[in-house]
């Protein structure tokens, strides 16, 4: 069965190797009414639309999400021309590599607003419509790192598991709206920030994991597909982990 949505859903990072699969699988599943921002290009989102029918622009929003001016424009384009979203997907982030005494304030700044602040900027420009409409999804994106730690990404690791503590504050503030806030802690998969990974460590990661795998960006859909449905409605504040056994 084809999910049903009361309404557009917005995917931030769309034009990445999670979002552009994840908006591949909505759009499989006959979810057409899609917002997909990206922040320095459009290619791979581009080609998916197009080979769905769509027509980029009317689904293509570019913004740098840690710019308030910007998320600001982009809330007021979604709304002109697809509506006050259902759902948002914040899935936009990304790291670099440093050991914590090496990295730079900057550096360590900057890993923040891509992740957390981003997340925070996203979910303020349209949590406010979804709370007058009575209803509306969130789901922040975050790692199996901000539970386990990882070496050279104290940063990224801050990031994460600022994002699940903002998950559950907000989630306790929209509750009285019907609007339900979930967090969906990530594993290693086989797309997104991956890619970045040298071989040798991939292989250690696949080892070290109990199914003995990396996840399917794929695997990621059907769980995000429940928590933007009518049904997840009693599901608000969580953390919910895929990582093949990794973090239990």
């Amino acid at each position: 069965m084809s999910p049903t949505f009361p309404g557009p859903i917005v995917i931030t990072g769309a034009n990445g190797g999670l979002g552009s699969t994840l908006a591949v699988d909505l759009l499989m599943a006959g979810v057409t009414n899609l917002a997909c921002q990206y922040r320095f290009g459009a290619d791979t989102i581009t080609k998916i639309l197009k080979s769905h029918g769509l027509r980029p622009e009317d689904h293509l929003f570019r913004a740098d999400l840690t710019q308030e001016e910007d998320v600001q424009i982009m809330e007021a384009a979604v709304m002109s021309r697809l509506g006050v979203p259902w759902g948002l997907v914040n899935l936009a982030g990304g790291s670099t590599n440093g050991m914590s005494w090496k990295l730079s304030l900057a550096e360590f700044d900057a890993v923040l607003r891509g992740n957390l602040v981003s997340t925070f900027l996203a979910t303020r420009a349209f949590l406010p419509s979804m709370r007058q409409t009575g209803g509306g999804r969130i789901i922040n994106i975050s790692s199996i790192v901000a539970h386990t730690g990882v070496c050279g990404a104290s940063h990224y690791c801050a990031a994460k598991a600022g994002i699940e503590g903002f998950t559950k504050a907000v989630a306790l503030e929209a509750a009285s709206k019907s609007v339900t806030v979930n967090a969906l802690a990530l594993g290693y998969f086989d797309k997104g920030i991956i890619a970045e990974v040298p071989a040798e460590i991939l292989e250690i990661v696949r080892s070290q994991t109990p199914l003995k795998r990396l996840g399917n960006a794929s695997e990621i859909f059907p769980l995000v597909s429940y928590l933007l449905s009518p049904e997840s409605a009693f599901m608000t504040g969580q953390v919910i982990h895929l990582n093949g056994g990794y973090y239990l």
